[in-house]
């Protein structure tokens, strides 16, 4: 017994230097986990029990991005059911969802159920359930929303998309995050991400105490990813799959590569592997390290096409107009191009090769069983600008003659005038962000070496207590105050002593000692019948 708590003590101090290193995934392995979770969705989570929920909206997505054949009109029947029930008492977030599940169902959501969905569900709330109502959420999912379908806001709405861009600014806390935690923040900085270079700065009025302050969306998220890397954890993940799968959907949308990034790197492993450390042998998910989970698979999917995607070069996972299916066949690197193919421009790449950011990527139908039948959806933005690239600098350093020529209306690069003050719920950041956090993997790691520090410091402190509790208890086991009974004896390996003869005589005077008190009372008794 003590030999192995001597190695455990041993083991103990080596662990401090110890550092784990990410195994690392192709695009196969993403495709392979990704059938896989599919198969267990459909054995085990059919999203026909389910239809409109979060669950089942965000898995019908994960299939359209990806291009699968599944029977999208019945679950349009089933929505028009469940957006016609919608009303004031409602999460907006989840009406939001559904809007996305109607758009991958080749349905159009501005006609479901007999609504229009998106005017209901973002921009045109109303004074009875604003989107304020449900916080930071409703913000998100409404600018994730109007991008999916490519959607313009008229210039009469209840609120405009400008309102509802600082209204989600004004709910970032001083720490970089939004709302309430990680799972929010990473749906914010997945809604800003289309604005980062495109949009100016906007003023926020604190209606408490008057202070105004001007944010953009690219400082906000800034803010926000340096967050994110803060609450990472040592193995990669955010606590929970939910919010790891929405923060590996936050990273691609900026162009951050959650398996490469310095930032998103722990001790033990980057972002994808925190992902992947929730899945199960039966192809799901779990949330929380236990048994497969419907809604943990659905998001894991969706993160899952999101980075395959980003691998691919394709558009963000969001951007359901963008036409550009997520494949999952991995296709043969093409032979090394000829000089004259080179001198004319044209080139081959590889299957991991990214296109350039300015570039749209090769679309890839989906299947001739599943044609699209939707409505067209607005062009009157150009795709080619909606999706930041990975190295971009931060919206103030770029000038208007920087901008495409072919975006006809650029978006607001001066100080939007806003309807109204927002409120803001906590005090804003004043530090500088990092610098390059979006795209520029040089440079130091980001708040890493300090953490890993104080790990190491707990560590040693742990090891050495260890030690000093081992001296101690072998001192007390030599001179005997260790019982053998006791927990602390047991685990020192105290023998039980053996039985001495001196409580065996004890014993036997004691008995002795009895037997003479009851012969002296029979005595006094027989002398005390003779007076009688």
């Amino acid at each position: 017994m003590k030999k192995k708590f001597a190695a455990l003590l041993v083991a103990a101090v080596m662990v401090v230097p110890t550092v784990c290193t990410s195994a690392g995934y192709d695009e196969n392995d993403l495709i392979k986990t990704i059938n896989d979770a599919v198969e267990w969705k459909d054995e085990y989570d059919s999203p026909f029990y389910s239809i409109g929920t979060n669950n089942s909206n965000l898995y019908i997505t994960a299939l359209h991005r990806l291009g699968k054949s599944y029977d999208y009109a019945s679950y349009l029947s089933g929505l028009d059911g469940i957006a016609a029930g919608y009303g004031a008492e409602h999460n907006a977030a989840d009406m939001q969802r559904t809007v996305l599940a109607v758009i991958s169902s080749d349905g159009d959501a501005q006609n479901v159920g007999g609504r229009d969905l998106v005017a209901d569900s973002t921009y045109g709330r109303g004074a009875s359930a604003p989107l304020s109502k449900d916080g930071c959420d409703a913000y998100s999912w409404a600018l994730i929303a109007l991008e999916a379908g490519g959607y313009e806001v008229p210039e009469n709405a209840v609120e405009s998309k400008d309102k509802i861009i600082a209204s989600l600014l004004s709910y970032q806390n001083g720490d970089g995050s939004f709302g309430n935690g990680v799972l929010s923040t990473s749906a914010a900085v997945t809604a800003l991400a289309p604005y980062i270079e495109t949009s100016g700065a906007y003023t926020i009025t604190q209606n408490q105490t008057g202070w105004t302050i001007d944010l953009s969306p690219a400082d906000a998220v800034e803010n926000a990813l340096a967050y994110l890397s803060e609450a990472q954890m040592k193995d990669g993940d955010w606590g929970n799959l939910n919010a790891t799968a929405m923060t590996v959907i936050a990273l691609d949308s900026v162009g951050v590569d959650c398996e490469t990034s310095p930032y998103f790197s722990a001790r033990s492993g980057n972002a994808l592997d925190g992902l992947m450390s929730y899945k199960n042998n039966d192809g799901g998910f779990s949330y929380d390290d236990m048994k497969s989970d419907g809604e943990a698979t659905s998001y894991a999917l969706c993160a899952l096409a999101s980075h395959l995607g980003f691998k691919q070069g394709r558009a963000g996972f969001f951007r359901l107009d963008a036409g550009d299916t997520i494949s999952l066949t991995v296709p043969t690197p093409s032979p090394a191009p000829s000089q004259n193919q080179t001198n004319s421009g044209t080139s081959s790449s590889s299957a991991t090769t990214r296109p350039a950011a300015t570039q749209r990527p090769t679309v890839t139908a989906r299947p001739a069983s599943t044609p699209r039948v939707a409505t067209p959806r607005p062009t009157t933005i150009p795709k080619n600008t909606m999706r930041p690239t990975r190295t971009a600098a931060p919206a103030p350093s770029i000038s208007p003659s920087a901008r495409p020529s072919a975006l006809p209306t650029p978006r607001p690069t001066r100080r939007p005038a806003l309807v109204g003050p927002v409120e803001i719920p906590g005090p804003m950041p004043t530090e500088t962000p990092p610098a390059d956090i979006r795209g520029n993997e040089s440079g130091s790691a980001m708040h890493r070496s300090g953490a890993g520090t104080v790990t190491a410091v707990v560590l040693s402190v742990i090891a050495l207590l260890l030690a000093a509790a081992f001296v101690t208890l072998t001192a007390l086991k030599k001179k005997g105050k260790l019982k053998s009974g006791s927990a602390l004896g047991k685990l020192m390996g105290v023998k039980p002593e053996p039985e001495k003869k001196a409580a065996a005589k004890t014993h036997r005077r004691t008995e002795e000692h009895r037997k003479f008190e009851r012969r002296e009372r029979y005595k006094e008794r027989l002398k005390y019948n003779k007076r009688r």
